[in-house]
């Protein structure tokens, strides 16, 4: 399988934490910035790495962000920046284009000159560590979107010894079991039946909507 291949417009805080992670999960990452001491902070990390600026459409093309599946705009200092950068993404005829925004009041304006996200750091870290602060049980992996998202979490006393599927945890909780962690263990189970009786200690992996779940652990 050819691997994927991003474009990180911008190596701040956040670009460079984003180049470096998704290099980590087996992506080959195109990255630049004006600023020569954040390129060179990752030059040897990364795929590609250059100086540059990403409202030039000629530098876009010259470092291959015309080849890459997916773009992030991972700056927001000046939104007409931004803008510029997703016209000349576009005709580059980019897949997907991803941009970072400081505030909401720009988020539509961005998506209707073409972006496909865009990311409110700040506002999305926000809404984690206050979730994670009122109720530190129930660990959000992935968010899908504004309803849906990944969690672990452990059993509950009153389900102890009893089977999954006398639990009815999708329309209860509005979670899907998806694999099971024993104690004491690292690795999570997917293949159990209906039959599994739920031991204490467990923990699930889950898909959850809405937000039955979190409030059954503030109960």
């Amino acid at each position: 399988m050819r691997r994927k291949t991003i474009a990180v417009l911008g190596l701040g805080l956040f670009g460079t934490s984003l180049a470096r992670t998704l290099t980590k999960e087996n992506v080959d990452v195109i990255g630049m910035d004006k600023n020569m001491d954040h390129v060179e902070e990752i030059i040897d990390e990364v795929a590609q790495c250059l100086q540059g600026d990403f409202t030039k459409i000629d530098q876009l093309k010259d470092a291959g962000v015309g080849d890459c599946d997916i773009a992030v705009v991972a700056t927001s200092q000046r939104l007409e920046d931004t803008i510029l950068a997703i016209l000349h993404l576009q005709k580059l005829g980019i897949e997907k284009i991803i941009v970072k925004s400081k505030n909401a009041d720009y988020r539509d304006v961005l998506l209707k000159v073409g972006a496909d996200g865009v990311i409110l750091p700040e506002v999305e870290m926000g809404v984690r560590i206050a979730r994670e602060l009122s109720n530190p049980t129930v660990h959000e992996l992935i968010e899908l979107d504004n309803r849906n998202n990944i969690s672990i979490f452990p059993v509950k006393d009153k389900w102890i010894g009893k089977k999954i599927n006398q639990m009815n945890f999708r329309e209860k909780y509005g979670t899907n079991i998806i694999a099971i962690r024993k104690e004491n263990t690292e690795q999570f189970h997917v293949e159990f039946t209906g039959d599994y009786i739920i031991q204490e200690n467990d923990e699930f992996l889950g898909i959850s909507t809405g937000d039955t779940l979190r409030q059954q652990f503030r109960n």
